[in-house]
Formats: structure tokens, sequence, C-alpha cells
């Protein structure tokens, strides 16, 4: 029987030889066979050169486009603009083919011209003329280039997939036990590892698209920001390939994946419909501070009172904080089952988890923050600029994973309701934000009224606009919420002298370059 030094020797030694085992691999990108993803099982290619900007496969024919523009635009859908829907679409494509900002510029005010509403064109953007016709129940791998980012995830598609519907896409954040082997399986095994896992998830669950990101042993999935974008940036890119329903996106993970789950549910909240970690924890102060981001956000949160392994009071924390704060959470708490949950939990929290959609634009937003990236500072329709007094910078070091993050000493806070034309906001510690809107939460015929702190901020009529909308998915993610209209508003008047929301903000080591915040951050 080994000794428990014995196992963690053995634990980091696979750690380091299953990233050497999977390096050669990952810097190809097979091929496509008509999707521009491919089989789990197919053989590597010649590396790319350049990221793909359009897809080789051919485009979506325009009969069956205008059935998906009007499931997507409901009763909004005129048979009438079918040629100006269609003529729309396609500079849709183009603008975000393109990352040169005066040629997305010349594009959006091309779209402008056509004459649609730009709330019509918002919905338009969710939607890819060159989704791949799938073959359903089968299992494949992304590795390319994805803007400043290279994605590694793979992917399952229902056997009933259908491109012109959305579906509900379940990330599921795999644990590190089965790549603690002795010997550690090469690249070969993990490809047949995570193909039998999507295969009995499809066969499981056989209604949603199943999406497990590459794990990198060596940033797990944060906090670093490698280790978090090796989760979101597949969930974003993903949208590329298969039709998903923005309402219906569930996370899920068990022991240090469950870690993940918490960390990546709490600074990406806009994006989740429900989450389910399963004997994992949130226990740094800058994650807790954040749990009322939670609001439109189910945690199905799983914990056995004699685990072992990761102690109950950690669940038993949250839970009673995100209790205190009036935010739903589902909580199952077990005796005597240890660390991992049996087959029948895992049901029943997958079940709940499923339960839930999110309304993408909810009348009710509260977010807190200590964090300086803008990306963290934004919740649904709310994005916070500056504090009126954050104190000095904080740097903290990952315990795993390269590089530190930065947070203010002092945390913001903003809640913010809004019924129709009507928002009523609450600030601690902040001196400016802004208001997103679009024809779901606004009329944008009639005045729009902002009271902060009880007092009248703003009342006038926003006039909606497609390069407003385009600017924010650019931020955002394209297609999963669009914003034709924006309200900027000063808490408290800013410095005499000071250029309100255009200071640089750097990013810590490890990341070159500058980050623009507030208005002109997508530019």
């Amino acid at each position: 029987m080994k000794t428990a030094l014995e196992t963690v020797v053995i634990a980091l030694a696979a750690i380091l030889l299953l990233g050497a085992s999977l390096s050669a691999r990952d810097k190809v990108a097979i091929p496509p066979p008509r999707a521009g993803t491919q089989p789990a099982s197919a053989p590597p290619a010649a590396p790319l050169a350049q990221p793909v900007t359009r897809p080789s496969w051919p485009a979506i024919p325009e009969s069956v486009l205008q059935e998906m523009y009007a499931r997507e635009l409901g009763d909004k859908y005129k048979p009438a603009d079918a040629g100006r829907l269609y003529a729309a679409h396609q500079l849709i494509e183009q603008y975000f083919e393109s990352a040169r900002l005066a040629e997305r510029k010349q594009i959006a005010g091309r779209i402008e011209a056509i004459g649609l509403d730009p709330n019509i064109v918002g919905r338009l953007t969710r939607l890819r003329m060159y989704w791949p016709d799938l073959e359903g129940g089968a299992v494949y791998y992304i590795n390319e280039p994805f803007g400043p980012h290279t994605v590694r995830y793979f992917f399952g598609v229902p056997k009933t997939y259908d491109r012109t519907k959305p579906w509900p896409l379940v990330i599921e954040l795999p644990t590190t036990s089965a790549f603690l082997a002795d010997p550690p399986p090469d690249a070969d095994d993990v490809v047949k590892i995570y193909t039998k896992w999507i295969n009995e998830e499809l066969a499981h669950h056989p209604d949603a698209i199943v999406l497990m990101p590459l794990l990198n042993l060596d940033e797990l999935y944060g906090p670093s920001y490698d280790g978090m974008n090796s989760v979101i940036q597949p969930m974003l890119h993903a949208a590329e390939r298969v039709n998903i329903d923005p309402a219906r996106v569930y996370m899920l993970g068990h022991s240090e994946a469950a870690h993940g789950v918490w960390n990546l549910a709490l600074h990406y909240g806009t994006y989740f419909a429900a989450v389910n970690p399963l004997a994992g924890a949130a226990s740094q102060e800058w994650q807790r501070l954040r749990l009322m981001n939670l609001r439109n956000t189910l945690p199905v949160v799983w914990h056995d009172s004699a685990d072992p392994i990761i102690n109950v009071n950690f669940a038993k924390t949250n839970v009673k904080m995100l209790r205190d704060l009036k935010v739903d959470v589902e909580y199952d708490e077990t005796k005597g089952v240890g660390h991992n949950p049996t087959a029948e939990i895992a049901d029943r929290c997958y079940d709940k988890m499923r339960a839930r959609a999110r309304d993408d634009y909810p009348a009710q937003v509260l977010m807190e923050s200590n964090r300086p990236d803008p990306i963290f500072d934004r919740l649904d329709w709310v994005q916070v600029w500056q504090a009126i007094d954050p104190g000095p910078d904080q740097h903290l070091f990952f315990r795993h994973g390269t590089g530190h993050m930065t947070v203010f000493q002092n945390p913001f806070k903003i809640e913010a309701d809004h019924k129709r034309n009507r928002f009523d906001i609450t600030t601690d510690n902040v001196e400016s934000f802004r208001i997103f809107l679009n024809d779901q939460m606004v009329d944008f015929n009639a005045v729009v009224t902002v009271i902060v702190n009880k007092k009248p901020k703003f009342e006038k009529l926003v006039t909606p606009s497609v390069e407003t909308m385009l600017k924010d998915q650019v931020f955002l993610g394209r297609g999963w919420r669009y914003f034709t209209g924006q309200i900027d508003i000063d808490v408290v008047p800013p410095p005499k002298g000071a250029q309100p929301y255009t200071k640089p903000t750097t990013m810590p080591n490890g990341h070159r370059g500058t980050i623009t915040v507030g208005p002109g951050a997508a530019d």
C-alpha cells in the first residue's frame, strides 16, 4: 500500500507527464469533417498558421435562415423584411470577421442604412450563417485560435441535434482523478477518456450539448486568468459551432472542479442559468463578497457531512450567506456518503440545475466586486466603471496556477431594479456606472428615468443604435445578450479636470497591454 507521500509524488509526476504527453497534440489543429470541428478520433494534421476568420464550409441556405429568423424574432418577424434581414445578417458576419476598428465602424453604418430596428439586428446576431450541419450523437475536439486565445475542448451533440433550433449547453469540468494513473495516460488515452465521458453523458441526458474543456493540470480552472479562460473561451467559441440557447447554459463539477464552478459562476454570472458544485468550496473573501452576484444564477450545492477531503462547513457557510442575501440556492447535505456523490445524488442535483432557465434581462441585478478587471465588474445590464475610494491595490498570488491577481482594498456594490422605463439604483462606493438597455427592457419611444440613491439622475429618451449593440457584443461575446442603448451615470461629480471612464488599467504580470474602461471599452 502506498504511503500518502508516495501518492502525492506519483500525482505530481503524473501532472508533469500528462502535460508533456498532450503538448505535441495541442500544437496541431485537426481539420474538420463538415464542421470545422473534428471527430475526437481523427488523426492530427498540419498546424494552422493564421486564425480562421471564416469557416470553409458553405453557409446555411437562405430559405432555412428565414425559418430561423422567424423563430428568433417571433411576432416581430415580417416576411416583407426577408431580404433586408438576410442582407443585415451577411453584414453581421462581416463585422465579427473583421479585426479592424475602422472597417467595423463602416460595416455598422451599412447595417444601420438597411433601415431595420436595431433591436431586430440585435436578435439576429445570435444566429450564425455558418453553423455546420453536425452529425448527431458525435463527439468533436476543437483546437484552434480564437482571438488572442487558443481554445481546446471536447463537445458532443445529441442524436437529434438540429442546427436551426437553440439547445441547452451543459459544461462539465472534469476532475484530475482520471489522469493521475500510473503510468499516466498518453494523448490518445486522453481522447478516449473524454470521448467515453461525453458519450455516457449524452446517453444519460440526450437533450443537451455537452462541453468539456481540455484540462490543464498546471492551471486547473482558475482562479488564474489562464485557468478561467480555459473554460470561458471554449464556452464563447462553442456558440460559433452549435446553436446554444443563452437562457439555458449550465456548469457542474466535483471536488477541485467544483472549486472552479464556484469561482467561475461568481465572476461570469451573466452567462449561467444554474451551476452545480459537488463537494467544492469558494472560501476566499474576494470570492465570497461576490455571492450576491448569483441573484439570477441558481447554485445547486451538494456536500456530505462526513466528507474527509473538503470540510462541509465551506458549503454550509456559502449557503447561509446566500440565504441571508435572499439569493435562491438549493442545498443537499447528506450523511455518511463521503467525498464522492452517488449516481442518485448526482442525478437529483442535475435535474434541479436543468430545471432553471435564466431571464436574459432580469428585473433586478445585484453586484459586488473588488476587481479592477472590466469583465468582472459587469453583470447583465449593469457595468461599474469606477469606485469612489478603491483604496490601495492588493496583489494576491495563486497557490495553483500562473501569475497573480490584483484586487482593491475597498469593494464597491450596486443594486439595480427596473420596471419598464424606470430604474431604481442604490450604490455603495460607486463613482460611475453604465446601464445597458434593449426593447425587451424598455420602451424606446418613452422617456427613461434613472433614480440613484433616491435622487433623479437621468430622464431622457434613449436612442437605440446598431453600433452601440455590436461594440458591446465584442465585449460580452457575440449573441449571448444584445443591448442597443446605454446610459452613463456619474454618482458623484468627477474630480475637476479629470477625464472619467478613460483611464487605462494595466493587467497583472504575465498579461501585456492595457484595458480601456468605460465608453469605448469595446472599440
